[in-house]
């Protein structure tokens, strides 16, 4: 668990250094970072990347083994240009919340810890109380974050550094007296894998960097079978979600998943006239 924990930690530290004016790349664990997006958001998946069923013992990155789409410079500043667009068009809808099962803090209590996560020098926060959905439980406004003792976030990626207290060190080891207690904090989601609470959204774009763009560009040369490869992936990720819940949480939104079903099979005949390929299952 210590070495998970030390590579989530160094790779937020490198995300951090990342994301200064002057960075040209990143390092870190991106297998990591891949996986969990493909994991998360079924729009940015590649169109004929296809999940694999694993093998006891085998890593959970290996269900991602596949084929990209041949490289080219062209190519890719398209694909950057499509993606960045993507990004700004997700909805709350079109993200796979939970694709780990309803409630992955049974099976990983540590999922809970609020505290530092350390490798080597380097320390960076965890917060579960920003991610509530993905534990199943409504978000709400996360509590203040912990401030660094010392912190330096200069445009170039010299120099970046923080740390904090070292009372923080001994959070790892009690981790009863540092877990977020969900049900004091909030409820279990009922219907939808999204839920948020009211003020949540004020909040969070208040906070927040909800656009890359600013503003709507024309994305070129994205072939028909990719556009409508994600569009039923929006479709497709709600009901994902909705089948790990209850029979009794199926049956309370019954017509809802009925709907969402039935836009599916509206758009499949036209998916498989444009592709030979079919989208990777969840």
């Amino acid at each position: 668990m210590r070495g998970g924990a030390g590579a989530l930690a160094y790779l937020y530290r490198q995300l951090g250094i990342a994301s200064r004016a002057e960075a040209k790349g990143v390092s870190g664990c991106l297998t990591l970072l891949q996986c969990w997006i493909y994991d998360h958001f079924p729009t940015l998946r590649p169109s004929r990347l296809e999940p694999r069923e694993l093998e006891r013992g085998q890593a959970g990155a290996f269900r991602w083994r596949g084929t990209a789409p041949r490289s080219s410079k062209r190519r890719d500043a398209q694909m950057l240009a499509y993606y960045r667009q993507a990004i700004d068009s997700l909805t709350p809808q079109s993200v796979s919340w939970t694709p780990y099962g309803r409630s992955p803090h049974l099976t990983v209590r540590r999922t809970l810890y609020q505290g530092l996560l350390r490798f080597a020098e380097i320390a960076e926060y965890y917060d579960p109380t920003r991610c509530l959905r993905q534990l199943g439980y409504v978000q709400g406004v996360p509590y203040p974050p912990e401030r660094p003792l010392v912190v330096r976030r200069p445009a170039s990626t010299l120099g970046y550094s923080l740390s904090y207290h070292s009372v923080y060190d001994s959070y790892w080891n009690n981790l009863g007296a540092h877990s977020v207690h969900l049900d004091v904090f909030s409820t279990p989601i009922r219907r939808r894998p999204w839920e948020f609470a009211e003020n949540y959204m004020s909040w969070y774009i208040r906070h927040s960097h909800p656009h890359i763009l600013s503003d709507s560009r024309p994305v070129d040369d994205i072939s028909d079978a990719d556009t409508l490869s994600r569009e039923m992936w929006v479709e497709i990720s709600p009901v994902m979600d909705a089948a790990q819940g209850s029979r009794e949480e199926w049956m309370a939104s019954a017509n809802e998943y009925y709907d969402l079903c039935h836009g599916v099979g509206n758009m499949w005949p036209e998916f498989r006239r444009k592709s030979d390929f079919l989208p990777p299952p969840q």
